[in-house]
């Protein structure tokens, strides 16, 4: 297993189980320490206000699970061919679950003042949390996947309106753009980086040179 991965992501029913024996698999990143107590502290007194953007339930209802990192890239960039080598790191991403559904995720960032102390930083209540979870289902059971080790990371490159889920190897990268694609890529489809940069770059420069 690659030196900071912490965890081999086994799907069951949807979601993951702990097993630091598997040989190969999509992996969670090491994540800060005391995340889930910052999220459940950030909840306390707010669980009746917010259980009605998390399916009603609250968070004593529900299971935070390994957190992933948000990475970002900019228009500039794209139009310049530019993908994952120029890629900003942002935020800490918790799954919040119950059973084997994403009901949400509660993100956190580091304090810029010291760089390390966690805050909360918002809910993501969208469909983005079980559209990942859909990805990787789908990844798992993918060949390529198979005797390998992925990093699990979110890529949004806000100004073309692409997200997706960004499965990070020792040799190589796979990912999987999320719906809605409005057709200018397939949704959970798995694309090498080159293939992403011909679909995005075009829309980035038409973009760019608007702005």
């Amino acid at each position: 297993m690659k030196p900071g991965f912490l965890f081999c992501v086994a799907l069951v029913l949807g979601w993951v189980v702990v097993d630091n024996n598997c040989p190969a698999a999509i992996v969670s990143p090491v994540g800060p320490p005391g995340g889930e107590a910052v999220i459940r502290e950030a909840f306390q007194g707010l669980s009746q206000s917010i259980s009605r953007y998390l399916g009603g339930y609250q968070i004593e209802d529900l299971t935070i699970a390994a957190p992933f990192r948000d990475y970002s890239v900019g228009l500039t960039n794209l139009a310049f061919g530019q993908l994952l080598a120029a890629v900003r790191v942002g935020n800490w991403r918790y799954p919040l679950m119950h059973g084997t559904n994403a009901v949400g995720a509660a993100e956190l960032r580091a304090d810029p003042t010291d760089g390390t102390t966690l805050k909360f930083a918002g809910l993501d209540t969208s469909v983005f949390p079980g559209e990942t979870l859909e990805a990787m289902r789908r990844a798992e059971q993918w060949p390529q996947i198979k005797g390998k080790d992925y990093e699990l990371r979110r890529l949004d490159c806000p100004a073309v309106q692409f997200v997706g889920v960004w499965l990070h190897g020792r040799s190589d990268d796979i990912l999987i753009p999320l719906p809605p694609t409005g057709g200018r890529w397939n949704a959970y489809q798995a694309y090498s980086e080159s293939e992403m940069i011909k679909l995005l770059q075009s829309e980035a420069e038409g973009k760019l040179k608007l702005h």
